[in-house]
């Protein structure tokens, strides 16, 4: 039992780990806007395509898409916009962000039901 749960942290940990190197890369590069709604809606894109189905997603859900999208660089993104005035992108930004981040794992859903029939 034990040995399982190291394994099972050692999957999500390595996963994790590779996430945030993609999530850092991809902000970096296409800057925080862009980058923060990229990985989230790519992210919520595959979590619907895996939908928690196998023991792979520890490392690819819980971990990989754990550290890609992110709350966090997402709450305060859309804070840092409304303090230095940019109150309708904020609102666009958080919009974009939840419908379209949602629209992403239900298509994702229909993805994987379509190809698995």
């Amino acid at each position: 039992m034990k040995l399982t749960l190291i394994y099972e942290a050692a999957a999500v940990g390595a996963g994790g780990f590779a996430g945030a190197v993609v999530r850092h890369a991809v902000v970096s590069l296409t800057g925080s806007t862009f980058g923060i709604i990229a990985v989230n809606l790519a992210g919520c894109l595959v979590m619907g395509l895996l939908s928690h189905d196998s023991k792979f997603a520890l490392f690819a859900a819980t971990g990989f898409l754990g550290a890609l999208t992110t709350f966090s660089a997402f709450s305060g993104h859309a804070v840092k916009l409304w303090n230095s005035g940019e109150v309708l992108a904020a609102g666009g930004f958080i919009l974009v962000n939840v419908i379209a981040g949602i629209s992403a794992f239900v298509l994702g859903m229909y993805l994987k039901s379509s190809f698995s029939t």
